[in-house]
C-alpha cells in the first residue's frame, strides 16, 4: 500500500507539542523505520518551508529544508504536466483549493491509496482514502 503524505503532517510534526504534533511525529517515524511506502509532491518542500520561516523565521526554514530534503525513504515526485492536468480536472470537480489539487493528482498519478493528512478537505475525493496521523 501506498501513502501520499500531505505537507500538513510535516508541518505539524516540525512546529507543535501538541497531540496532533506527536500524531504527526508518530506517521513520520513509521516512515523512516519502512513501515510505510511513502510519497509526496516537491510542491510539500515550498509549503514546508514557507510555513515554516513565517511562524520561525528564515534561519530556522533554511535548516528545516534542507532536513526535510533529506527525510529517509520518502519520495519526492515532481510537479509534472500530467499532474497539472490532473489537477485542473479535479479543481473542476471537487471544491479543493490549487495547491491541494496538486497534492491529489499528485497521489493519483503515485497510485496512492491512502492520502496521510490532517485536513478534512480531503475527504470524499474519488481514488483513496484519507487518513488523519
Amino acid at each position: 500500500m501506498r501513502t501520499y503524505v500531505d505537507a500538513n503532517i510535516f508541518l505539524y510534526a516540525a512546529l507543535y507539542d501538541d497531540e496532533r504534533g506527536r500524531r504527526c511525529r508518530d506517521a513520520l517515524a513509521g516512515i523512516v523505520r519502512g513501515a510505510t511506502d511513502a510519497v509526496t509532491s516537491a510542491l510539500t518542500w515550498d509549503e514546508f518551508s514557507h510555513v515554516v520561516e513565517r511562524v520561525r523565521g528564515r534561519s530556522d526554514a533554511i535548516t528545516a529544508g534542507e532536513r526535510f530534503l533529506r527525510f529517509p525513504r520518502l519520495a519526492f515526485l515532481p510537479c509534472t504536466a500530467d499532474v497539472l492536468i490532473g489537477a485542473q480536472r479535479l479543481r473542476a470537480e471537487t471544491s479543493l483549493g490549487a495547491r491541494d489539487c496538486i497534492h491529489a493528482a499528485t497521489a493519483h498519478i503515485a497510485r496512492a491509496n491512502v492520502f496521510l493528512s490532517e485536513d478534512s478537505d480531503f475527504d470524499g475525493v474519488a481514488g483513496f482514502a484519507r487518513r488523519p496521523a
